[in-house]
């Protein structure tokens, strides 16, 4: 009677000669980081023959393992970063050496020197010893810097530009020369507006004349004097003749009144005669009034008084009483 489990064993023991080993035997000696559960690859295991002619079970490499053509992720990854690194160092080269190459350098910068005061054949002359060059040149009238001097440049001195550039350069023509027009007809005001206008500076004086008030006295200098602008001129205004007070001629012979105001330049133009008690044949009136500030030539007007009644003598010598006929009453005093 055979043995209860001897096909069991015998079947055990044929499999023990074929392809894959127990499992005990598999896991001897291998680490158990290395022995992975659901998550790690099943491996391939495949006889290995010993000299001794017994096969040694190793694990065997499977068709996704790495040592068919397959690196490691680590491995791979340093590979792509070398590639990306190699493409962009080719195209910053390829870009800067044949698109976009480095100017060349710059060349050595010039000082520009200070050409003012200078006559412009220096500054010319200057300019071409300094590695630089002319450019336009302006002229402008200046009051005082003479023709043919330098008044300004661009750029300014002290400042740096390559070599050949230019440097503009503003040139004096001088003060302007004119001739002091003759404004004599006009009135003081005007005249100083007329020749404030042609750029002279004036300066008006007024003085008393026998001039009548707002006319010109004097021009200094002359007209048709030429004169560098701005040219200074000064005009003498008239303020009329001088003034003097009127004299009180109350009291005064009409004689005397007259011999006085002949004297100071006064004018007698009328004489008016009143009849007066306290005033006969003497001055009680008069216009302007005293103290009046008058000049010469002023007209006066006097009120001289007269008798009231004359008396006539009829050739027996009898008085009468009766005004004649050029004697009339005219007024009270």
């Amino acid at each position: 009677m055979p043995e209860l489990g001897g096909s069991i064993r015998r079947r055990r023991s044929r499999g023990r000669r074929g392809k894959r080993p127990p499992d005990k035997a598999v896991r001897e000696g291998i680490p158990a980081w290395r022995i992975g559960g659901g998550r790690r690859r099943r491996r391939r295991w495949r006889p290995v023959s010993k000299s001794g002619g017994k096969p040694d079970w190793r694990p065997g490499r499977s068709r996704g393992s790495p040592g068919r053509g397959r690196l490691p992720r680590g491995a791979t990854l340093l590979r792509a970063l070398g590639f990306v690194g190699a493409g962009l160092g080719t195209g910053y080269l390829v870009s800067t050496v044949f698109v976009f190459p480095s100017p060349a350098p710059p060349p050595g910068l010039q000082g520009v020197p200070n050409l003012r005061g200078m006559a412009v054949e220096q500054a010319l002359v200057l300019l071409a010893d300094s590695g630089l060059a002319a450019g336009r040149v302006d002229s402008v009238r200046h009051p005082r810097a003479p023709a043919g001097l330098v008044i300004g440049q661009s750029p300014l001195p002290g400042r740096t530009a390559l070599p050949g550039a230019e440097i503009r350069l503003t040139m004096s023509l001088g003060p302007e020369i004119r001739s002091v027009p003759d404004v004599t007809r006009l009135r003081g005001l005007r005249a100083a507006a007329a020749l404030e206008a042609g750029g002279f500076v004036v300066q008006v004086d007024t003085i008393e004349s026998d001039m009548p008030a707002g006319r010109l006295v004097t021009i200094d200098p002359s007209p048709g004097t030429r004169v560098t602008m701005p040219g200074n001129v000064r005009l003498v205004v008239s303020l009329g003749p001088p003034t003097f007070p009127m004299p009180e001629l109350s009291g005064f012979g009409e004689d005397a009144a007259r011999s006085l105001l002949s004297t100071l330049g006064l004018v007698l133009t009328t004489v008016e005669r009143r009849y007066s008690i306290l005033n006969v044949n003497r001055v009680f009136g008069q216009h302007p009034a005293p103290y009046t500030g008058v000049r010469s030539g002023t007209a006066v007007r006097l009120i001289v008084g007269e008798d009231v009644f004359r008396f006539r003598f009829d050739p027996i010598g009898t008085a009468s009483s009766a005004p004649g006929p050029d004697h009339g009453p005219r007024g009270w005093d």
